[in-house]
């Protein structure tokens, strides 16, 4: 294969997974080699190089999958916070400080991001299928669900993992189980959203009122996006929809029989009619049917498709999309009737359709894992039990611009180029890209050699960033040479 060939297969790699570690052969075929990884669903955990769960964890520690035990441990991280602050009353401030440190800060605000962040990069570096990580990381961005809100650190990370098998499926599931979950009525105050003529209202068992954070999130992000054409009242009926849909958790409100997790409360929900986007919703059927039977007419909605297919194409290929790739995964998903293997199939071939043409400045996510990958070094050891020292992978995420979990806003991480461009964005980069190069002294000679082959299979010969590296190389210099490979254009940019 000629070298500028060569080129665009490796940027093709960067550009849907993380790179190829400078041992790992070349893909004859790249459309199979990343379509065939979204075809099941990898595994995930806390990750060796070898790809087994790590043995050095605290005791005890491990993800969080059934709904009792993570509806369990949202319950207990609230109780905990309730008796801390009781705790706070009495206690002297340092010792205050020391208990909330030992019972809430090390637990739920460092242990629970960092298990969660650490096992998203391992998987992602050390997990079979790096291109179905890159499509989780973008399903798990447009239902943005963040800690934050109502002491729901334990739900964030199960809620996000439990979207992977979804997307073996349709879009409509997907949107359905990614609504309705727990974390996301958590989230978005939707467990507090109560119809004004609810029975609950009537009778005084609450002074709750309607909360449109769901429901506008609900046709504003997840589906048909302002230019799908709803209106305000549209927004406001699709509120009422939501009304009642609630979190159960082991607490005193538990009814017995009743499982854990989403609960849908006839009392809290607004009866009648609702009607969204021209069409009216009953419960003539069902008493939680309405909420189905519009989520079903949003995933199938043209605007949707259209909403979803430049989405992902912006994601995947650059921010202003050519407007057949765009137009072919839309018909895709049409097509298909949001079938979204499908739909992922159609967004990789359109992304190595357009690979010469287009271009996407990594995330400091994605280019933090590029990083490891091209180098072949592993994340961070270091787990955040106590105040010792070491890098923590999700505090380093944070240092770079995206501090995973924590996403500030609804609508996710940015996810156009030109969001993530700023100097002092760029100068974290670098400062990285020199702290990484700390590790490369371990041994010599095949750090060399492996500066070489990605210089050689990233860099355009003869170009002035090849130049530098070369003759960074020449001079032994690797913590140089391998700054200038990562922040050089060609590593920025896929």
């Amino acid at each position: 294969m000629p070298p500028q060939a060569t080129q665009l297969v490796h940027r093709f790699t960067r550009r849907v997974a993380f790179g190829l570690r400078a041992d790992a052969q070349l893909p004859a075929d790249p459309l199979s080699w990343a379509q065939a990884q979204v075809a099941q669903v990898p595994p995930i955990d806390i990750l060796e190089r070898d790809g087994t769960r790590r043995a050095d964890l605290p005791e005890g520690m491990r993800l969080l999958w059934e709904m009792d035990e993570v509806m369990t441990a949202f319950h207990r991280h609230q109780e905990a916070e309730r008796a801390s602050f009781a705790k706070g009353r009495s206690l002297p401030r340092e010792q205050y400080a020391e208990e909330r440190k030992r019972e809430i800060e090390i637990p739920y605000h460092r242990l629970e991001h960092w298990k969660e962040a650490q096992a998203r990069a391992s998987t992602a570096l050390h997990g079979a299928a790096p291109v179905f990580e890159r499509f989780w990381h973008f399903w798990a961005n447009h239902f943005m669900v963040a800690p934050g809100n109502q002491n729901n650190d334990t739900l964030v990370g199960p809620f996000q993992r439990s979207l992977r098998p979804k997307m073996l499926g349709n879009f409509r599931d997907l949107l359905w189980h990614a609504t309705v979950h727990p974390a996301m009525l958590v989230y978005l105050d939707n467990n507090e959203n109560t119809g004004p003529r609810s029975r609950a209202v009537r009778e005084g068992w609450t002074r709750r009122s309607v909360n449109e954070n769901l429901g506008r999130e609900l046709l504003e992000l997840f589906s048909l996006s302002p230019e799908g054409g709803y209106t305000q009242q549209d927004v406001e009926a699709t509120t009422l929809l939501l009304t009642g849909w609630r979190d159960m958790k082991p607490d005193r409100h538990h009814k017995p029989g009743v499982p854990l997790g989403t609960y849908f409360d006839f009392n809290h929900h607004e009866p009648g009619a609702q009607t969204v986007m021209g069409k009216t919703y009953t419960a003539f059927v069902r008493q939680d049917s309405k909420l189905a039977d519009l989520v079903t007419d949003l995933a199938q909605h043209p605007a949707t498709a259209r909403h979803l297919a430049r989405k992902l194409c912006v994601y995947f290929i650059d921010d202003e999309p050519p407007p057949q790739a765009v137009a072919h995964v839309e018909q895709v998903f049409r097509q298909s009737r949001g079938d979204l293997p499908a739909v992922h199939r159609a967004v990789i071939e359109m992304c190595w359709a357009h690979i010469a043409s287009t271009r996407k400045l990594a995330s400091p996510e994605a280019w933090l894992l590029q990083c490891l990958t091209l180098t072949g070094l592993d994340l961070p050891r270091a787990i955040p039990v106590d105040d010792r020292g070491g890098i923590k992978t999700h505090y380093l995420l944070g240092d770079l611009g995206q501090p995973i979990p924590r996403c500030p806003q609804p609508n996710g991480w940015p996810i156009r180029s030109v969001d993530w461009i700023s100097k002092e964005l760029m100068d974290r980069r670098v400062r990285y890209a020199g702290l990484l190069s700390n590790d490369l002294g371990r041994q010599p000679a095949a750090m060399v050699r492996m500066l070489e082959v990605q210089s050689e299979r990233h860099l355009a010969e003869g170009s002035a960033e090849q130049a530098l590296v070369r003759s960074a190389l020449a001079r032994r210099d690797l913590r140089s040479a391998n700054t200038l490979l990562h922040v050089s254009p060609s590593l920025l940019w896929a």
